[in-house]
């Protein structure tokens, strides 16, 4: 049986009891389950239908579920979870493994930063660098990324809702700029420190973005810049967007492979980042006190290519 893990909400549903009474069972250690960096209760298959069936509460539902799970293959132990077996599946197309992968990584690595930095981050680079050459279909390279946005995002979902008081973080890639996974991973960073965050996602104006800071002033805004059709409109178009922010008290991160040495000299930010660990510094910090603007390097995508 793959020994998936539940969520509490997809476990209350599965026996028929309240979402409380899943929560309090796993206080008391009487229901076993880990946890994520955001606190969040995960419930392995395996120890939820154990309970179940000491308990007397319905199993059929559970049982159905582990019957389907185990034609997969088995899921990662923690030792043999890597970067390397998640091309694999990805180039395969697997979607239920490389969505274990990414679940099991992202719970034993110790959340978004080593998930994006050490995990994602090479696993796309190397699709990526297999296109170039001419090992993978373009299709492939798609997929990949699908896949992956998937994971983030039901990742994202596990995350407990942001407070009325929590700061608030937008961010996008410029107009032109398709790829999605940079943002859903600082989204899921951002997250995990409990900000309140807005992904515009990819291919936005910058004007616009400049209008959605005016109009929500955030304390924090990400650029992402993986893919730049002419670096001198992005320079103008930022030059302009920046004019209009610094007036405002949103500190302005920015970062991505399009931003290349050349053109970073001749922009400003709050801070430039090469890693999801670089944002997430900053982000800490600015969140816990009132600092200036700093520099960390350059927020870098997780991949090479995307579609």
């Amino acid at each position: 049986m793959v020994d998936i893990l539940l969520k509490t909400q997809q476990l209350a549903d599965l026996l028929n009891v309240s979402v409380s009474s899943i929560k309090r069972w796993v206080n008391l250690g009487e229901l076993p389950a880990k946890r994520t960096v955001g606190g969040h209760r995960l419930v392995p298959l395996s120890g939820a239908l154990q309970f179940a069936r000491e308990r007397g509460l319905p199993t059929d539902r559970l049982v159905r579920l582990a019957s389907e799970s185990s034609e997969e293959e088995m899921p990662p132990t923690s030792e043999s979870c890597t970067w390397e077996e998640l091309v694999t599946a990805l180039k395969r197309g697997r979607t239920a493994s490389a969505r274990k992968l990414l679940i099991h990584a992202y719970t034993t690595l110790g959340g978004a930063v080593a998930l994006a930095d050490d995990f994602i981050r090479p696993a796309m680079q190397a699709l990526g660098h297999d296109w170039e050459r001419g090992a993978l279909d373009i299709y492939q390279e798609h997929r990949a990324s699908r896949i992956v946005e998937s994971a983030l995002l039901e990742l994202v979902r596990t995350l407990p809702a942001p407070s009325e008081d929590s700061p608030l973080a937008i961010g996008a890639a410029p107009e032109g700029d398709l790829y999605t996974l940079p943002g859903l991973l600082a989204e899921l960073s951002l997250r995990e420190l409990g900000w309140d965050v807005v992904n515009l996602g990819p291919n936005l104006p910058l004007a616009s973005l400049a209008r959605a800071i005016r109009v929500q002033q955030p304390k924090l805004v990400w650029i992402s810049v993986s893919h730049l059709e002419d670096e001198a409109t992005f320079l103008h178009d930022y030059q302009s967007f920046y004019a209009s922010v610094s007036r405002t008290e949103t500190a302005v991160v920015l970062g991505g492979s399009g931003l290349t040495p050349a053109l970073r000299a001749r922009v400003v930010a709050a801070s430039f980042g090469d890693r999801i660990a670089h944002l997430r510094e900053f982000a800490r910090r600015l969140h816990s006190t009132d600092m200036g603007p700093n520099a960390f390097g350059s927020m870098d995508r997780p991949s090479s290519t995307q579609p």
